[in-house]
Order: C-alpha cells, then sequence, then structure tokens
C-alpha cells in the first residue's frame, strides 16, 4: 500500500493553463485540488491509468522554469506538477508514483 502524500503544487492538464493548488495520494490514485473560487479545477488519475512517470527537466516539460513531475496517461494526455513545500518532494512523489502504478522506478 502506498504512503499517503499531501502536497501543494501547481499543476498543468495536457499543456494546458497552470493550476495552482493541492496533491493528495491516495492508496488508489492521485487527487488534485486548486483554481480560484470562480474557476475551481480537480482531477483524479487511478494508478492504473498511469503509464510512466519521470523528472522532466526539458524546457517544454518545465512548470515556470522549475523541473516537473511528468505523467503520462493511458488514454493519452500528461499532467505535470512541481511541489514547492519542501526540498526533495519531486524525488519523493515519483517513487510513490511509479511504486503505485506498477511501473519501473527511474529519476
Amino acid at each position: 500500500m502506498t504512503a499517503e502524500l499531501s502536497i501543494p503544487v501547481i499543476w498543468v492538464e495536457n499543456g494546458g493553463p497552470p493550476v495552482a493548488g493541492r496533491l493528495d495520494v491516495r492508496a488508489d490514485g492521485l487527487h488534485l485540488d486548486g483554481g480560484s473560487r470562480a474557476a475551481r479545477a480537480t482531477c483524479d488519475v487511478a494508478f492504473a491509468d498511469i503509464v510512466s512517470a519521470h523528472i522532466g527537466r526539458a524546457d517544454g516539460e518545465r512548470i515556470n522554469g522549475r523541473p516537473a513531475v511528468v505523467i503520462d496517461l493511458m488514454a493519452g494526455g500528461s499532467i505535470s506538477l512541481v511541489g514547492f513545500d519542501r526540498p526533495g518532494v519531486l524525488a519523493e512523489l515519483l517513487g510513490q508514483l511509479q511504486r503505485g502504478a506498477g511501473i519501473p522506478e527511474s529519476g
């Protein structure tokens, strides 16, 4: 069972606009919640729907110039996110995603 993790993040779905909010890693997947009162955004991703995850350092993978965790989805598309509450959180998150989705661990 994957340990739960809850962190503030900025995420981007399929190259769309960045959304500030919170990521909760649950036993069965991810829950993202954020945006503004006028434009609330949520996203749920089951571990079973994740094809791969890696830390994106290339220009097109970064969010606001920062390396991001890039999650590729089985149905196509991707979700990228950066956490900003403590050092090392991207590596911790990447490991949990890879273990939860049953994909090989890599940096």
